[in-house]
């Protein structure tokens, strides 16, 4: 019957971390585990005491992992990061944290910090902001056909040599949904508005740059070290001195494309994974399109491109469109 004893206060038991995304993908889920197996979940022992706060004990020693569950997924913005919160008991991972952040196309990517991080009671640690990523994955082995360079066993963004991989316009370093003038990175929406590798007033803005930096070259910001996109002339002495051979159904796989062969032995498979312009994927199957990190210079709007079905020839291509990206190694 009496309020005076009604003025109840709730203190929170738990901290969190906040994460901040930027991107273009939709995230699934995300987790965080600690480096040193910390205890981060399961079944908790909470005390309370008048006039001090809260404290909890985990016992799981098999609870080790969180995951926030993001539902059908939340879409990214690659202009504002979205803040993504978890939250953790209030404790100190000494060798700091991994997280995996998975899309919903089930792609993943990996933050990790290995500096000690605290987790305090009633607040979040803040993470900087981080551009969502999908981790690239590096190619086995780099067969060594006798050439000038030592070529990828499987294209950019694939994990098999008969496996397409991802499909990039040229001097851009991300996958899209769609692949036009107008959503094309380096032009203002138009073939006559570019805006960096030109060498003609007739086609915007001249730096008479023709061949892509390494800021530009998917494979090298992808795989890092020596890796890089190769050359039209690397493509020339691909086709020149090695034996190309169009073969259907590689290893069964279904795949169609050409076996490159050289003289020392070694080969590589290069699928015929079409190309992709709008949001259509065209020719999967019965031909293949593979850049250059060279532009054509007479029209800085194209680059060059190795082209192949049952023949392969040098030729070129819109930048826009959307192709596939076969590494190379320095020697």
């Amino acid at each position: 019957g009496s309020t005076g004893d009604m003025k109840l206060k709730f203190k929170n038991v738990l901290g969190g971390l906040k994460l901040q995304l930027k991107g273009t993908a939709s995230i699934a889920s995300i987790s965080i585990t600690g480096n040193n197996n910390e205890i981060l979940c399961g079944a908790a022992e909470v005390t309370v005491a008048n006039g001090s706060n809260p404290s909890i004990n985990l016992t799981d020693a098999s609870a080790k992992t969180v995951t926030l569950d993001c539902g059908a997924g939340v879409a990214l913005n690659s202009e504002t990061a979205t803040p993504f919160i978890i939250a953790l008991p209030p404790i100190t991972m000494t060798g700091g944290f991994t997280v995996i952040v998975t899309d919903t196309e089930g792609k993943q990517m990996e933050i990790k910090t290995t500096k000690s991080q605290t987790i305090t009671r009633s607040s979040l640690l803040k993470m900087p902001e981080v551009v969502y990523v999908v981790a690239a994955v590096i190619p086995d082995d780099c067969v060594d056909l006798g050439l000038s360079v030592c070529w990828a066993s499987c294209n950019l963004g694939a994990g098999k040599p008969e496996e397409y991989g991802d499909y990039y316009a040229w001097g851009e370093t991300e996958p899209k949904e769609s692949y036009s003038w107008a959503s094309y990175k380096w032009c203002n929406g138009s073939s006559s508005t570019l805006t960096k590798y030109n060498t003609s007033s007739s086609y915007g803005t001249v730096d008479n740059k023709t061949v892509l930096e390494p800021e530009d070259d998917v494979a090298h910001v992808k795989l890092g070290g020596k890796w890089r996109m190769p050359t039209d002339f690397e493509w020339t002495e691909l086709r020149a001195k090695c034996t190309w051979t169009w073969v259907t159904n590689y290893n069964g796989s279904g795949i169609n494309g050409s076996l490159v062969k050289a003289t020392n032995g070694n080969s590589i498979f290069l699928p015929a994974a079409g190309y992709r312009n709008s949001s259509d994927l065209r020719g999967a199957g019965s031909s293949g399109c593979y850049w250059s990190s060279f532009l054509c210079a007479n029209y800085p709007g194209v680059a060059y491109v190795i082209s192949f079905s049952s023949d392969h020839t040098s030729s070129g291509s819109d930048r826009y469109l959307g192709r596939s990206v076969r590494p190379v190694s320095e020697l």
